[in-house]
């Protein structure tokens, strides 16, 4: 039925997207509405987020990222920077668009603020509760910074400024691989939103700055379970031969 909907576009995959796009919002409107049917629309906190970005790396083809660069299975910009909706009616302000940088590790958090359970510090969680930033209680940045690590790719992103290893650089595959801050390149996303003007070289300090924190960020992690498909099947055959 759904594809049939989109029956007009002629490019297959293009309609089979359409289509899927199609039947999940029919599946989000079917929840909102049995929430509001029961009466708990005011009761509940609803988050929806895109998974990642859209495969193409460099943004072509039929699902491309445009004007951002890379897509799914990346640190750019393509992979990471996504929609990110949150409703709860009578608690947060409708229409708003937040234009300070969050996170989905923030989810955890915020659910836990709204439901009243306060946050230990031993817990350690990643994220913030983002209420008082939703709600304009508080203006300052919920994130000094923020850090990804996938594999061999790295970033941190603190207010405009971006450094980043993603995939498609030299050595620097889509999965695997050892992390390392090292030879990362600097944008500024304010200028930059494309990703395509390496600033490293005219701003070492910058680049200093941001490496010393994912440093710092990162020193705090376990180390990965899993590096390359190589390396992974040696340190599965490692576990079994322990475990036997």
């Amino acid at each position: 039925p759904y594809l049939r909907r989109f029956a007009h576009i002629t490019d297959r995959q293009q309609r089979t997207l359409a289509a899927m796009v199609s039947a999940m919002d029919d599946a989000v409107g079917r929840v909102l509405q049995t929430i509001r049917d029961l009466g708990q629309e005011q009761n509940t906190l609803v988050f929806f987020i895109s998974d990642n970005g859209a495969p193409g790396w460099e943004g072509r083809g039929r699902n491309g990222n445009l004007p951002l660069r890379g897509g799914k299975h990346t640190t750019w910009e393509g992979g990471i920077r996504l929609p990110f909706l949150v409703q709860w009616p009578g608690q947060l302000p409708a229409g708003k668009v937040e234009e300070r940088p969050v996170i989905q590790l923030d989810i955890h958090p915020t659910a836990l603020a709204a439901a009243g359970v306060a946050a230990k510090p031993d817990w350690r969680l990643d994220g913030v509760n983002l209420l008082p930033f939703l709600t304009g209680q508080d203006a300052s940045a919920p994130h000094p910074a923020l850090f990804w690590r996938f594999g061999a790719q790295v970033a941190v992103r603190m207010g405009d400024w971006k450094l980043v290893k993603g995939a498609g650089l030299p050595g620097i595959a889509a999965e695997g691989g050892r992390s390392s801050i090292e030879g990362a390149e600097l944008y500024n996303l304010a200028e930059d939103i494309g990703e395509k003007n390496n600033l490293a070289a005219r701003e070492p300090a910058k680049v200093r700055e941001l490496a010393a924190a994912w440093n710092t960020w990162n020193a705090g992690n376990v180390e990965p379970l899993w590096v390359s498909s190589r390396e992974g099947k040696k340190a599965t055959k490692a576990k079994r031969k322990a475990r036997d």
